[in-house]
């Protein structure tokens, strides 16, 4: 029910007068957390394997049963015996407290996988927004590229209507207004591509998802103040590498418990008796299972858990090794996509803008060829776009960082 009442508060939070929904980055990421499957799953599997201890105490049902013995109805005494027994079968005490041992590890191991999941999910998300955020942008440089190739074609017409250009320039200025016409068709489809990638994570229903859905414009992020060593240093804190750690000492105890099966389990019966006079006796029984087909059944089942025990170490040193290659890789792109802005914020922005301004100008004027001005808006469009790349390369890599850092760094 509160699964259901979250849902609904998002969708209502993202309506605005009923006309467009702005989603925000938080709300993708909440919805994504409620509707994944494969998260819902894993908690089902935590909620059975937290109740799983109950099935493995050890103690079987007691079975109650009644007995008579030397029944003769043509003497005096019908029966010799009669009795009621209960009977209770149990585990070895310390094979319980093995097994129980490790589900209550393999529970923890799976919350903490939950919790990477988690980290892994939110990341995504805000991959995927980011990347819906690069398309926008790109989508609005398309324009601008289109309002240059019109300005262009204009220019080039004026020229050739004047008899200061020719045939060629204004031939150039049309295939640059077809060209720029396709770079703004070809981030449309970016477009449509990430916004119903990021609406698939989020587990919208195709009725849920519309055109009215909008994205807020910018994002903003706090800056790694960390060296390349300290998040190295995260490594061993990490969810996923907790997670197989507990897996590793779940089956420590998996395999203490297949060596104890060697001890023998226990039966207890308890007899209430009748010699005729009345149910005036009773009696016990303790009986002990000894497991004769030891070679066969326990060593089987050693050599199980020995086995499981060096499957994990390998899989915590891939673990490791995945998560080092993927912080390493994450901080040098961060490194070199934040040297990109920098550079274009300080240096290349307002220049290549100008440039682009003033050979339009020129061109109009005849003191430059149209393949000098081609020359300078490409250089504006190849700034701006290599800007916009590098932008979305940063808050990529922060979101990747954010799922190993434990620090919330996009938002």
């Amino acid at each position: 029910m509160l699964r259901y009442f979250t849902l609904f508060f998002i969708l209502l939070t993202m309506s605005t007068a009923g006309q467009n929904r702005l989603l925000l980055l938080q709300q993708a990421v909440d919805s994504a957390f409620l509707n994944n499957p494969d998260l819902n799953q894993a908690r089902a599997v935590l909620t059975q394997k937290e109740n799983e201890w109950r099935t493995l105490t050890g103690i079987e049902a007691p079975e109650f049963s009644y007995f008579e013995e030397g029944i003769n109805k043509d003497v005096t005494k019908p029966f010799e015996e009669r009795r009621w027994t209960v009977s209770q079968k149990v585990d070895f005490p310390l094979t319980t407290v093995y097994r129980l041992k490790a589900v209550r590890q393999e529970a923890k191991a799976l919350s903490y996988r939950i919790q990477a999941m988690e980290n892994e999910i939110r990341s995504r998300v805000k991959s995927k927004y980011i990347e819906v955020l690069y398309a926008l942008h790109l989508q609005e440089l398309g324009r601008q590229q289109k309002a240059l190739a019109d300005d262009l074609y204009k220019a080039a017409y004026t020229r050739f209507e004047t008899g200061m250009g020719n045939g060629m320039d204004l031939m150039n200025a049309e295939l640059q207004v077809a060209e720029a016409e396709n770079v703004l068709s070809e981030a449309e489809r970016l477009l449509h591509m990430a916004r119903y990638s990021l609406f698939y994570l989020m587990g919208l229903e195709v009725s849920e998802i519309s055109y009215a859905i909008q994205f807020s414009d910018t994002l903003s992020s706090n800056s790694v103040e960390i060296n390349q060593i300290q998040a190295l240093e995260v490594l061993h804190e990490q969810p996923a590498y907790i997670a197989a750690l507990y897996d590793y000492q779940a089956a420590e105890n998996k395999l203490k418990e297949a060596k104890s099966n060697i001890l023998p389990d226990i039966s207890f019966n308890l007899y209430q008796q009748n010699y005729g006079d009345g149910y005036n006796f009773h009696g016990f029984e303790v009986g002990l299972s000894i497991p004769i087909w030891l070679p066969f059944e326990q060593k089987g089942r050693i050599k199980m858990a020995e086995a499981r025990q060096t499957e994990i170490e390998w899989q915590q040193k891939s673990i490791e090794l995945d998560m080092k290659q993927q912080i390493e890789h994450a901080w040098h792109n961060y490194q070199s996509s934040k040297q990109v802005i920098d550079r274009y914020n300080e240096t290349m922005s307002e220049k290549s803008e100008k440039l682009q301004a003033l050979s339009l100008k020129a061109y109009q004027l005849g003191e430059i060829d149209l393949l000098n001005l081609l020359n300078a808006q490409q250089t504006y469009l190849t700034n701006q776009k290599r800007y916009l790349t590098a932008l979305r390369d940063y808050y990529l890599e922060l979101a990747l960082l954010e799922k190993y850092l434990n620090l919330k760094l996009v938002y």
